[in-house]
C-alpha cells in the first residue's frame, strides 16, 4: 500500500516536468515522515535490528494520518523477526539486498488500517531510502484469512452473501504482506514501474527501467488503465473503509469480478494503479508458484449460483511471472 494521500492525487502531479518540480529540497521542506532523522538509522546495521518498535513520533504521525488515536506500536518478538526474514528470503535475492542497503526501519502497528504501508525517506544528501509498517494481525492469520478480509472490505455486506479468498492454510498472512510491501520497496529504489509514488519529488526518483510493456502497455497513467483494461466498478473500489468506502454493494460483485476476469490484473486491489498492479503480481506469483498455494475467489449470493474465479489462470498469470522476472534481473 502507498501513502493514503495517493488516493487523491491528480495526474498533473505525476507528470509535472517544470523545473520547480525537479529541484531538490532541504530536509525541513520535506514531509516529516520523509526525513531520515526521524528514524535513528544506522547505516550497515543488521537488518534484524531494524525490525523494531516504531519510534513514538512516527507513531503519532500514523495516528494523525489515519485519524486513529488508538494505534499502538507493536514490539516484534524474536520469532516475529525470524518469520519476517524467512518470508523475505523467499523473494528474489536482490530484494534482501535492497532492504539491507535502504530500509531505515520495519515496524508494526496494532489495529493498522490495512496490511501494510511502505513509504520513501530521504537523507540530508538526497539519497533515497524507505520505511515499512505492517499490521501484526498477519502473524496470527492464514493467507486465506488475510486476503479474505481485504477482499470483503471492498463491498457493503448483505445477509446470506459470502465472499472468500482461498490461498491455503499453510502460510501466515504475513507472507502476503511481505511480498506485496517488499515489491513496493524494490520499486522505490530500483524504478521498476514508471513512477512508484507521485508523492516522491521527481528529483529523487530513480530512472524507470525498461518494463517490456508490462505496465506501459496496460496503463495510460499511474491510476488510469488503458480503456480496454477498465471495467465497471473499478473506479469505485475502496478497501478497509479508506476513501469513504465501501462504495459497492455485494450484489454488484458478480459484475465486478466478471470485469476483473477479462482484465490483465491479478486482483481488484492491483487494478487501482500500476504500483499496486506490480506489487500484487509479485505477491500472487510467489504465493502460487513459490509457495504452491491456491488463489481462488469464491462468491455466493442468495438465490444465485455459486461462482469462483482463478485470476492466475487468466491474462494475469504471464504478467505475474514477468513481474517477478523484473526482480530477478536486479543485481
Amino acid at each position: 500500500m502507498k501513502k493514503r494521500s495517493l488516493l487523491l492525487l491528480a495526474l498533473p502531479v505525476l507528470l509535472c516536468g517544470h523545473l520547480a518540480c525537479a529541484k531538490k529540497k532541504a530536509q525541513a521542506e520535506l514531509p516529516e515522515m520523509g526525513r531520515i532523522a526521524l528514524y535513528g538509522h544506522t547505516p550497515g546495521s543488521p537488518l534484524e535490528d531494524r525490525i523494531k518498535l516504531m519510534p513514538a513520533r512516527l507513531l503519532e504521525l500514523y495516528r494523525q494520518m489515519d485519524s486513529r488515536p488508538d494505534y499502538r506500536a507493536y514490539a516484534p518478538a524474536p520469532a516475529d523477526k525470524a518469520l519476517v526474514l524467512e518470508y523475505l528470503r523467499l523473494m528474489p535475492p536482490a530484494v534482501e539486498r535492497v532492504f539491507k542497503e535502504k530500509c531505515v526501519g520495519l515496524y508494526f502497528v496494532e489495529g493498522f488500517t490495512g496490511n501494510g504501508m511502505t513509504s520513501w525517506v530521504l537523507d540530508e544528501k538526497g539519497a533515497l531510502y524507505f520505511h515499512m509498517t505492517l499490521n501484526p494481525a498477519a502473524f496470527g492469520q492464514s493467507l486465506s484469512e488475510t486476503l479474505t478480509e481485504r477482499e470483503k472490505s471492498c463491498f457493503s455486506p448483505a445477509e446470506g452473501a459470502k465472499l472468500e479468498v482461498n490461498a491455503g492454510q499453510k502460510y501466515r498472512g504475513l507472507a502476503y504482506a511481505i511480498f506485496h510491501e517488499a515489491a513496493h520497496a524494490a520499486d522505490y529504489i530500483e524504478g521498476l514501474t514508471p513512477a512508484v509514488d507521485p508523492d516522491l519529488p521527481p528529483a529523487y526518483r530513480p530512472a524507470p527501467r525498461p518494463d517490456g510493456g508490462l505496465f506501459t502497455a496496460e496503463w495510460e497513467a499511474y491510476g488510469a488503465p488503458k480503456p480496454a483494461n477498465d471495467y465497471a466498478g473499478r473506479d469505485r473500489l475502496t478497501f478497509y473503509g479508506l476513501g469513504g468506502g465501501p462504495k459497492i454493494n455485494i450484489s454488484e460483485a458478480p459484475g465486478v469480478y466478471k470485469g476483473l476476469a477479462g482484465s490483465p490484473f491479478v486482483s481488484l486491489y492491483g487494478s487501482k494503479s500500476w504500483a499496486e498492479d506490480f506489487a500484487e503480481l509479485v505477491a500472487y506469483s510467489l504465493i502460487t508458484r513459490k509457495l504452491g498455494q491456491p488463489y481462488e475467489i469464491k462468491l455466493s449470493l442468495p438465490g444465485a449460483a455459486k461462482t469462483s474465479m482463478k485470476p492466475m489462470a487468466g491474462k494475469a498469470g504471464p504478467r505475474a511471472e514477468a513481474a517477478v522476472r523484473l526482480l530477478e534481473k536486479l543485481e
